[in-house]
């Protein structure tokens, strides 16, 4: 705007123009900002209702294991009891404080399966589940995320990769199923049918879910001399470890094709995913192995031997099923076996801990660091510092639940019979990382926690399965920049 001044009163009319004109520009910027800042809240997905769902769920199924038909005659459930198996198996956990085959009846474990089912779709599920149903995108809705990820050479909705994952998750429990009763009809051939295959689908759905709850009273020692129904149950936890995003990547991966155009390709995710699950299944495999050869395993042959200590690798990521008692496990073995309990599955999947590819990277960028690099590649691609940041919040987060879930343990239960057993504090160590990872395995000591020692595992439980998750749709919004930069000042390290 321009005025031309031919006395005081023009400049004067001339000035009040330029108020006028500025206080209009004023007013249209700071309405379209508050349009601006409108669209961005109604972007926000509100995270409360992932906790509160799941506390809903935990409530409700609370309700049902304590009716009185949920149980075998002669048996009742105290409430604290019924919070803790309703809490263990939404957040598909597996410890228990009573035998759940000699406690429930048909109607119970059905509750119980119900539960494992509607908790264990997993973080990413139930991520894609708060888009659709708030109508909003997160990035984790972004089709062209999703159209790298999956691979395929179109892009895809929000929707369709949710039915993709609803397709797997239903089509490899189905087949686990089949093939566990398959089994089971043939190496049991006098067995009740009808049981077989309630057994059957039961342990199907509690592997890929990774919950670890068996309707055994022996828990899957009851299959120690089927390595078959082993071998099924382990390949099952894998599937549901390495992620549903790594999954429908792999559906669309045609490796056989030599055209790369219709080949597709594998993302950076679902590769690291696959090679850590395979280091982290040979490390635990072969440790458990060394350490118990000689002690828990001794008098089985050498075939025994490593099927049962690679599947003791298999269950430590998260899922919790046993065939050997590892309360009388070495100490050596149980400090692997909580590393690997910590760690976790991938990303998006069945499992818990702060997951594999959060390793990957605080390695990644620690040998980044060693070598004087300032950013992060690994297999020609390059990392956002971003992620960096994200996987040491999470490392320290989960750090810090374990450290005060420790200490409160061991100041409830000192002097209490969960404190006294041969592995003493190891075995409240082991207790708190397994509730936290989501794990379920334990050294025997679940049932001796006094009431206030549940409550403390119940919140592991709760928190290992719900932070990840909303930390996750949180970290998916839009980063707020830095509208102030200060001046850059160096500190001492190390």
């Amino acid at each position: 705007m321009s005025c031309s001044f031919a006395g005081y009163e023009d400049a004067r009319h001339c000035h009040i123009k330029l108020e006028h004109s500025s206080a209009r520009m004023s007013s249209a910027f700071e309405s379209k900002a508050g349009i601006f800042r409108q669209a961005v809240r109604r972007k926000d997905v509100d995270l409360r209702v992932v906790p509160l769902g799941f506390l809903v769920l935990i409530a409700t199924g609370m309700c049902l294991l304590m009716l009185p038909w949920a149980h075998k005659p002669g048996h009742s459930l105290h409430w604290i009891d019924a919070l803790f198996l309703s809490t263990s198996a939404t957040c598909v956990t597996g410890l228990t404080t009573v035998n759940v085959a000699d406690t429930f009846n048909g109607f119970g474990q059905g509750v119980l399966l119900f539960l494992i089912q509607a908790g264990g779709l997993g973080i990413f599920t139930a991520s894609l589940s708060l888009v659709l149903l708030s109508g909003s995108r997160l990035s984790l809705a972004d089709e062209q995320t999703i159209h790298a990820t999956v691979g395929k050479l179109r892009q895809a909705r929000p929707l369709d990769v949710f039915i993709y994952a609803c397709v797997f998750v239903f089509v490899l429990e189905l087949a686990g199923a089949v093939t566990l009763f398959m089994l089971m009809e043939r190496s049991l051939p006098e067995a009740n049918v009808w049981q077989c295959l309630w057994e059957a689908v039961f342990h199907s759905v509690s592997a890929f879910c990774n919950a670890g709850i068996s309707i055994y009273p022996d828990n899957l020692a009851h299959w120690k001399d089927q390595p078959a129904m082993l071998a099924v149950v382990a390949v099952l936890v894998i599937m549901g470890g390495i992620g549903l995003m790594t999954l429908i990547n792999l559906r669309y991966y045609y490796f056989w094709r030599r055209d790369p155009r219709t080949r597709g390709r594998l993302t950076l995710q679902t590769r690291l995913s696959l090679l850590s699950a395979a280091i982290l299944l040979l490390v635990g495999g072969l440790a458990t192995w060394a350490f118990e050869a000689h002690h828990t395993l001794r008098g089985a042959n050498l075939g025994e031997q490593l099927s049962w200590s690679f599947f003791h690798s298999t269950m430590s990521r998260t899922a919790g099923f046993n065939v050997v008692d590892t309360g009388e496990m070495n100490p050596p073995t149980l400090l692997i076996t909580l590393g690997l309990m910590f760690v976790g599955g991938a990303p998006g999947s069945m499992a818990g801990g702060i997951k594999t590819l959060t390793v990957v990277v605080l390695v990644l960028t620690a040998w980044s660091a060693l070598r004087r690099r300032d950013e992060v590649q690994f297999w020609n691609r390059r990392l956002s510092p971003k992620i960096s940041f994200v996987a040491t919040m999470v490392a320290m987060l989960g750090i810090t639940c374990v450290v005060v879930g420790v200490g409160l343990l061991m100041l409830l239960e000192d002097g209490q019979p969960a404190s006294e057993t041969h592995q003493r504090w190891l075995a409240i160590v082991f207790e708190a990382v397994s509730a936290f990872g989501t794990v379920g395995l334990s050294t025997g000591i679940t049932p001796l926690l006094t009431a206030a020692g549940k409550m403390v595992i119940i919140g592991l439980m709760f928190t290992g399965r719900i932070a990840p998750l909303v930390l996750a749709v949180y970290l998916a919004r839009p980063a707020n920049p830095l509208l102030v930069r200060h001046a850059p000042e160096e500190l001492s390290l190390g």
